[in-house]
Parts: structure tokens; C-alpha cells; sequence
């Protein structure tokens, strides 16, 4: 059997390429909108992608199953669960999917298990060997059931649903899974970093033994209290988790072989805003965007993070233009981009920052303060509002006495709690949300907006006070 992982840092995604080596069938599990690398790895171990599973519908990525049957010249066959109803039915979906469904590629066989409780629909895939075992299966592909140390959160649908769901999993959890034994491995959707969970191990596999033993979701409660347990604590999700349930649902917009956003623009294109209702979305480091950047641009520096903080704080109604350090960068940016669903992506600024600046186009900055600084001034009893950023986890375990806490995600549903009256100080764990968040108020109009270099890590690392 040919079996690979794939890993996508930030949104922390698993997707599978699972192959029968006689016959050279293919299976694609979870696919992501970017399908080069299934279609690279295919043909370089020489195999043909007949079928492509999907675990459930997904929040928070865009599926890549249309994309990829599309530029497989549309042989290849989309299995979906059809087991949540029509309304959790992708609808380009080839077989619609009950429990006990199989896929065979040959001695190598999937068959689906519904697992319910993080989406109603969700179904785990067990991958047979016939060659060794055709009763017991090698290992199961999870989804976002059941996570290496953690479980699915089943809040993600509302609250209604949430207790339907909660259930659902207590089911799953204690009826399903005590039909694996032990030594079957499994194999779940996603790593540390996803918010599809609200614990989940660093580790990419794990056994049932070792889950049964050391994941705390998978030890036995009365339901009541195993579901407080599980949801105490739960991070917010973004909202653009909805949006990405519908465009699953109904599935995204097939792209093809050209990724969008390849155009360059001029300076004078971008300062005339040529691009009507743009939104300027700058990837640079935290330290390049404070230093100097277009009036009204957002700052999300490129890195593992940014397709999550892209997805929560973007607005999808607006086209972006983006303004990098060097334009390699941009297959990157637009693939992270598409990963959560902004398709309208119009290119980038030729010649980056340091072209506006010569042409003398207007410049924003961002003032940047240092923790001993920060802490200097609230001394002297500067009026300031210190606002910090971080999740509720994080301030809890120690904020800054007299900080205001407003989650980076939610700033923008609650400028009204920011005084523009007085300097306001962002803080978050090392100061890259910080930017994030200083973009947005520069771009409210606050005029004195300052982050804190090296956030709150450099508060601890200076000894100076924190309180619980």
C-alpha cells in the first residue's frame, strides 16, 4: 500500500494520498484547493487519482475536491457523506456516501464510518489492506473526530446544534471507536494550531491504545459532565468558519492552472486607485509595515499564521491588492489566500514599498514602543489605553494591570470601546497580532497607535508586573 500525509502549517491541515501498488489506483482524502502537489506526487510515483473522499464539509479551509476532478478532466469520482441531509450534501458530490460505503483501488479498500458530533455529516475512512487483513483495518483516517490528544469541537454550527452535536460525539466517542482495537493506527485532519479542536497534539498519527489511555475526551463520563468538560475553555472560532461551510457545501469556484493575482500595478495605478474599492493588504514584517506603508493598508505579515488571521479579519466582499517585500512571494500570499476563499485577488504593487516611496507618494507609520517604555509611562500616569489582543486563554494566565482585553479577531465590532481621546498601546504575544490590530485602528482613524515590541513576551522578560 502507498500511503503519504500531507502538512499545511498555520491552518495545521492533514490530507492523505492513500494507493493500491498493483493496481496504482488513488484515493485523495481532505484534499486542499492547491491540488498541484496531488497531481505532482501522482505522477511522479506513477499513479492514477480515481477517487477523491471527502471526511465532512469543511469550516476551515475550501475543499479542493472540485478543483482536483476538474483538472483530472473530470474522471476522477467525488465521494461525500450524504449522512447530515441535504443540507450537508456537497453538491458535487459523485456518490453520496452512507456508513459502511466502501472505495476499492484494488486489495486496497476505504470503507466510511459515520462518526457525527463535530458536523452531523462526518464520517471517518478505514484504509484495509486485503494483502494482510481483510476484516481488521490497518489505520483510520479521522477527519476532525478525533485529533491526537483531542477530540472535534461540536460548537461550531450554533447553539442549538451544538447540544444535538454534543451528544452526537458522546456517541461516536463511546459506541464507535471501542470497535477498533488497539493497534490500529489513526490518522486525523488536523495538527497543533487548528481551531477545529481545543487541545490537539503535536504528534501527526497516533494508536487507539495510546488514545484510549492518555486522551482525556476518550475517558469515560457520564455525558453531562464529559460534554462540560470538553467545551470549558473552547477558543473562539472565527466567523468565517460559515462561510466556508457554504462554499463547501455548494461548493467553490474551480480555478484551473493559473493562481489569480499575478498582475503587476504601478505605482500611479495604485496611488489613482485604478483598482476600484481595493483593499491594500500588506505581507511584510511587522517592522518594515511600522516603519513606513500606504495610508489605510492592513498588515498581516506572511507567515504560518496568516491564513487564519487573513480568513478572521478580511472582509470577502472587497478585491485585495497586496504589497510584499519581493514579488516570489506572491505564488505564496495567493495560495494561502485561496486556502480560505478569497478568490478576487487583483496582483501586487511593482516595486513594492520602496517604489512609492520614490515616486513620493504619501507614507503612514506606525509608532513602536518598548515594554520597559510602555511601563515607564503608565508609571508616570500617562493617560493611555493599553489594549491587549491575545485570546482569553493567554490573558488570563497574565495581563498588564488596567489593559482593556478585546480578541484581535473581534476588534473590529468593538472600536466603540476605544477611546480615540487618548494613545492607545496594543499588546499581544510578541507583537505580530499586535500589527495586525494597529492596522486596522490607523485605518479607523485613531491617530496615536503604538505596538509593543515583542508584546507580551517581552513584558515577562523584563520582570515587570502582571496580574491574573
Amino acid at each position: 500500500m502507498f500511503f503519504k500525509q500531507r502538512f499545511i502549517p498555520g491552518l495545521a491541515i492533514y490530507s492523505y494520498m492513500v494507493a493500491d501498488e498493483r493496481t496504482k489506483q488513488c484515493a485523495v482524502v481532505d484534499p486542499t484547493r492547491d491540488v498541484d502537489y496531488y497531481l505532482n506526487v501522482a505522477k511522479t510515483e506513477g499513479l492514477h487519482i480515481t477517487h477523491i473522499l471527502e471526511t465532512h464539509v469543511h469550516a476551515d479551509f475550501v475543499s479542493g475536491s472540485r478543483e482536483l476532478k476538474e483538472r483530472l478532466g473530470g474522471e476522477a469520482q467525488v465521494h461525500a457523506s450524504a449522512m447530515g441531509g441535504d443540507e450537508w450534501t456537497p453538491s458535487y458530490a459523485d456518490h453520496a456516501v452512507q456508513d459502511g460505503d466502501a472505495v476499492s483501488l484494488g486489495a486496497v479498500r476505504l470503507q466510511a464510518v459515520h462518526t457525527p458530533g463535530h458536523t452531523p455529516e462526518h464520517v471517518s475512512w478505514a484504509i484495509f489492506d486485503d494483502t494482510r487483513s481483510k476484516d481488521t483495518p490497518w489505520m483510520l483516517l479521522t477527519g476532525d473526530f478525533l485529533f491526537v490528544g483531542d477530540v472535534g469541537r461540536p460548537d461550531l454550527l450554533g447553539e442549538e446544534a451544538r447540544q444535538e452535536l454534543a451528544h452526537s460525539l458522546y456517541q461516536s466517542v463511546f459506541e464507535k471507536l471501542p470497535a477498533f482495537p488497539d493497534y490500529t493506527e489513526i490518522f486525523p485532519g488536523h495538527g497543533s494550531g487548528s481551531l477545529c479542536g481545543k487541545a490537539i497534539g503535536s504528534r501527526s498519527s497516533s494508536s487507539f491504545g495510546y488514545e484510549r489511555r492518555f486522551n482525556v475526551s476518550l475517558q469515560k463520563a457520564d455525558e453531562e459532565t464529559w460534554t462540560a468538560k470538553l467545551l470549558e475553555g473552547m477558543p473562539i472560532a472565527p466567523p468565517y468558519f460559515r462561510r466556508m461551510k457554504k462554499v463547501n457545501r455548494e461548493g467553490p469556484a474551480v480555478l484551473g492552472t493559473e493562481l489569480p493575482g499575478q498582475r503587476r500595478w504601478s505605482v500611479k495605478e495604485v496611488h489613482d486607485r485604478v483598482c476600484e474599492n481595493c483593499l491594500i493588504l500588506d505581507v511584510r514584517s511587522k517592522g518594515a509595515f511600522a516603519a513606513a506603508h500606504i495610508p489605510g493598508a492592513i498588515n498581516i505579515p506572511l507567515g504560518s499564521n496568516f491564513p487564519t488571521w487573513a480568513g478572521w479579519v478580511l472582509p470577502y466582499d472587497r478585491p485585495t491588492l497586496v504589497v510584499l517585500e519581493n514579488p516570489a512571494e506572491m505564488t505564496e500570499v495567493v495560495t494561502h489566500l485561496i486556502r480560505v476563499g478569497f478568490d478576487d485577488v487583483r496582483g501586487y504593487l511593482e516595486g513594492g514599498m520602496d517604489a512609492w516611496e520614490v515616486d513620493g507618494c504619501p507614507i503612514q507609520t506606525l509608532s513602536t514602543i518598548s515594554a520597559k517604555d510602555l511601563h515607564s509611562r503608565m508609571q508616570s500616569n500617562e493617560e493611555l489605553t493599553v489594549l491587549d489582543v491575545r485570546t482569553e486563554r493567554e490573558w488570563q494566565a497574565g495581563h498588564i494591570e488596567g489593559a482593556i482585553h478585546i480578541h484581535g479577531g473581534l476588534l473590529q465590532e468593538r472600536f466603540s470601546e476605544i477611546s480615540k481621546d487618548r494613545p492607545v498601546v496594543v499588546v499581544c504575544g510578541s507583537g505580530y497580532r499586535g500589527s495586525i490590530a494597529a492596522s486596522f485602528l490607523l485605518r479607523e482613524g485613531y491617530e496615536r497607535v503604538h505596538n509593543v515590541v515583542g508584546g507580551m513576551s517581552a513584558w515577562g522578560a523584563a520582570e515587570l508586573p502582571s496580574v491574573r
